[in-house]
């Protein structure tokens, strides 16, 4: 076997766990617990709980202890084993793995080579093709060896392989007997093979998973997890500090300093790998000129917005991919598009665009006109960033159409062959540590709607031809270098203006052990933690 760390992504070893996390560490086996109910406020209920259908936070959350992959990522973004005991690469675009024995998944089915087939049958099927299925890159499918080995195919060599086969909102294991029974409903009632099984879902309420007494590897402590819904950042605050929640997500950055002093809470930090940004439709005017986003850019004040509206709960974003990803190269991009109205109003100036009737710039007998999309809920203060953009565009007299959608309807418009908007307002987070994911994702043309999610729309044959050498090298080296060029291109494109990387922040009651943070904030890993009480 190859060493899993050889083809896995580097991680940086500045990372550290902040927060009193040692207090939230598992102690020694005799001191823990088993039973109880955990019981978790989150802001929005998921869409669906199938890993073909959805695969944003709100769903992985859950289901991330529903379902396995057959490598997973741990805290140091290393490859681990899972599902797969070991691995192999048999030529340049095979790889060999060998599964664990004996493991079933929640309705008593075995899990096996077929079932890791059917799963990669069902996400690539150019019929039905799942959500994240373009994140798989060159990706073919699967061959069954025997029912505990199985190949997977990549149609050209590819790079980061076992970092995108960690993607449990892509790959996550199914089980086929469930799928074919439950059809369109498997999103309500999943079945996987990890630690914890579905058990109920009361929409915008709760999800309730109980713990998988057949687990393969060591049981949960838990008996139940309660995902409870709460959109208002204070109505979550307030449900934590009266007790009735034990884990706390997406807490109000103002009271974070408030719970940190608090002996009965634990503040677990993580620095994540979520960049949130505010986008520019780069195909079509005005902003299909370059020098028109990089005026708006100098006219957005990041720094502001990470002081008085993030109120400093993020860290200000460098680049369009966090540190801690495999590939990361600081290009200045802060200090390049520093916040200068005067320079931003030169710089139009300078394409025609010159103060008219209230207060808006005008060029030929024309407003500068712009629809601004955005959604509420989903990242941290949002709404509040959204909302400070817009003032600040419209100060510098920008007529800007704001539009605000519930996440679900915001995501499939942001899918649109022809889009409508030219700025919106999103993020994305490296999940599987790897430059690939980061930047092919969201920057390689091949990856515009309706095929990907480049919602940008951005193009530049020389970005496509560097995302398309790493990706297919098999040379860290070289695959490192690609991505810091690429990097150099689309930073002089800015076809995004990031405004913070995330830390990955959980709260939790002290009484909470065994909870481990995680950079990639999907991963609310809950088989290991126990109630002290």
């Amino acid at each position: 076997m190859r060493l899993a760390s050889r083809l896995a992504t580097p991680f940086s070893a500045a990372l550290v766990v902040c927060g009193l996390l040692a207090a939230a560490l598992p102690g020694p086996a005799s001191a823990q617990k088993a039973g109880g109910t955990l019981t978790v406020g989150r802001p929005t209920d998921a869409i669906s709980l199938d890993p073909h259908k959805a695969t944003t936070a709100p769903e992985v959350w859950v289901y991330g202890n529903v379902f396995e992959t057959l490598v997973t990522l741990d805290e140091k973004m290393q490859v681990k084993p899972l599902l797969a005991e070991r691995w192999e690469r048999v030529n340049d675009r095979t790889m060999r793995f060998h599964l664990r024995k004996g493991v079933v998944f929640h309705d008593g089915t075995p899990f096996n080579a077929a079932a890791v087939k059917f799963t990669l049958d069902r996400v690539l099927d150019p019929k039905t093709p799942a959500r994240g299925r373009s994140w798989l890159g060159p990706v073919t499918g699967a061959t069954v060896v025997d029912d505990a080995t199985v190949d997977v195919l990549t149609g050209a060599p590819f790079g980061p392989l076992l970092n995108h086969l960690t993607m449990v909102f892509v790959v996550g294991i199914v089980s086929p007997d469930a799928v074919k029974k439950a059809g369109d409903d498997f999103g309500r009632a999943p079945v996987g093979t990890g630690p914890f099984r579905f058990e109920e879902w009361k929409s915008n309420q709760s999800i309730t998973l109980s713990r998988n007494d057949r687990y393969w590897g060591p049981k949960a402590h838990l008996d139940k997890v309660v995902f409870r819904v709460i959109p208002e950042e204070s109505a979550r605050t307030i449900a934590y500090d009266r007790g009735d929640l034990d884990v706390l997500l997406r807490a109000a950055p103002v009271e974070l300093e408030r719970l940190r002093k608090d002996r009965r809470t634990v503040v677990n930090e993580t620095p994540g790998l979520r960049i949130v940004y505010v986008g520019f439709n780069s195909s079509a005017p005005p902003l299909d000129d370059v020098r028109m986003r990089r005026a708006l850019a100098h006219a957005i004040d990041v720094k502001g917005i990470n002081s008085y509206v993030v109120e400093n709960a993020m860290l200000p974003a460098r680049s369009v991919i966090a540190p801690v990803v495999f590939g990361y190269k600081d290009t200045q991009l802060p200090e390049k598009y520093a916040y200068d109205p005067d320079r931003a109003r030169k710089m139009l100036g300078e394409l025609g665009w010159a103060p008219g009737p209230g207060g808006l710039l005008h060029k030929a007998g024309k407003p500068l006109e712009l629809t601004f999309w955005a959604s509420e809920g989903r990242d941290l203060k949002d709404k509040e960033l959204s909302e400070a953009v817009l003032a600040q565009l419209t100060k510098l007299g920008v007529k800007v159409n704001f539009q605000r959608m519930e996440w679900g309807a915001y995501l499939n418009a942001l899918r649109a062959e022809k889009p409508t908007y030219n700025l919106f307002a999103l993020g994305w987070v490296t999940m599987t540590g790897d430059g690939d994911f980061g930047l092919y994702a969201t920057f390689h043309s091949a990856n515009i709607p309706p095929r990907g999610t480049q919602a940008a729309h951005y193009r530049n044959p020389d970005v496509d031809k560097l995302l398309d050498e790493a990706r297919a090298s098999l040379d860290p080296a070289r695959r490192a270098a690609a991505y810091g060029r690429a990097l150099e291109l689309i930073t002089a494109d800015v076809p995004w203006v990031p405004i913070y990387q995330t830390k990955e922040t959980v709260v939790l009651r002290s009484h909470v052990k065994g909870y481990v943070g995680h950079p990639a904030e999907y991963y609310l890993r809950l088989g290991t933690v126990w109630l002290d009480r």
